[in-house]
């Protein structure tokens, strides 16, 4: 039973890992940064000062908490490092209610160089910074989760810049160090807090009906979903009937290798390997009168010898009548 506990507890494990890894805060992007904001939108002092929205592609909930975001990833590699310092121009997320980002959410921070503000003010500001682009990197400081590279003209214009379609942008070409043309630019329209696409949007209906409109893909995905349930299912199975077998086979054999426990004689057992000589010859008499001339074999006839003078009454009716009246 502990066996197939051992193999349950991995099982949802593996389950529990591939969840983790498959929606977490590399799935986050800078998807909307301002950074000349003359009088747009304002911090809550009613400052307006350069931001930037991240955005959770995933659909379930990301904390946020121990990231990083900056204007200069120099001090990659050493604040990865162990016991490596991380650099000053680093805002660290610090801990907070709304670091936890719903699905598909926004959330801004200024970058304004003022972290006393609160936990939504960086400790950088583009203003003052030689390179021209934002960062976002994991809580370990090793891994880059985001980097968009904004043209020099955002300074002295007030206008945002993003992505076109929300968090999207080709994975290849990121780590290349490349973009592909139309994912990141100038937005018509500046959006904090709420989705870059502006325009009409086509429902999942229309767009399932224009991708697909004979039903082929839907039907293909169906029956992978449907047949990959099933092979899991029966990889359980297997698992479990195995480890049923082993666990049976060992407690017989634990069994089986366990001596069994001696009886208790009763009193009276005992049998004497001796028979003295009376005994032997009372078996001996028995025997030959079963076998010789003095056992009787009866004919099954019963022969009855009737005196002369004396007639038995059987038969006899007037004998068996009582006199009436008596004499």
């Amino acid at each position: 039973m502990k066996s197939i506990y051992k193999y349950i507890f991995t099982v949802v494990a593996l389950f529990a890992v591939t969840a983790t890894f498959g929606q977490s805060v590399h799935d986050l992007r800078l998807n909307e940064m301002m950074i000349k904001n003359v009088d747009n939108y304002a911090d809550e002092y009613g400052r307006h000062v350069p931001w930037v929205e991240i955005f959770n592609t995933a659909y379930n909930t990301v904390n946020i908490t121990g990231c990083y975001l900056t204007d200069d990833t120099t001090g990659l590699a050493a604040a990865g490092k162990k016991g490596g310092e991380v650099p000053a121009r680093w805002y660290r997320i610090p801990t907070d209610q709304k670091m936890y980002m719903p699905q598909r959410s926004f959330l801004i921070f200024y970058l304004d160089d003022s972290p006393l503000y609160g936990p939504y003010h960086a400790s950088f500001s583009p203003e003052k910074s030689k390179t021209h682009y934002i960062a976002l990197i994991s809580s370990n400081g090793k891994e880059l989760l985001d980097l968009v590279e904004y043209p020099v003209e955002l300074r002295d214009t007030s206008r945002t810049y993003g992505y076109l379609l929300d968090g999207v942008r080709d994975p290849k070409a990121f780590k290349q160090g490349k973009r592909q043309e139309g994912e990141l630019d100038y937005l018509g329209e500046f959006t904090p807090a709420s989705s870059n696409e502006t325009g009409a949007k086509i429902s999942k209906q229309d767009k399932l009906k224009r991708d697909d409109p004979y039903g082929i893909g839907m039907a293909i995905i169906s029956m992978a979903v449907v047949f990959t349930a099933l092979i899991m299912i029966y990889i359980m199975l297997k698992i479990f009937n195995y480890v049923s077998r082993r666990s049976t086979q060992k407690s017989k054999a634990k069994t089986a290798a366990t001596p069994a426990a001696a009886m208790p004689a009763k009193a009276g057992d005992e049998k004497d390997d001796i028979v003295d000589g009376p005994t032997c010859a009372a078996i001996g008499t028995a025997l030959h009168l079963h076998f010789g001339s003095m056992h009787d074999e009866e004919s099954e006839i019963i022969t009855i010898n009737m005196p002369s003078k004396h007639y038995s009454p059987w038969a006899q009716k007037e004998l068996t009548m009582k006199r009436n009246p008596r004499r």
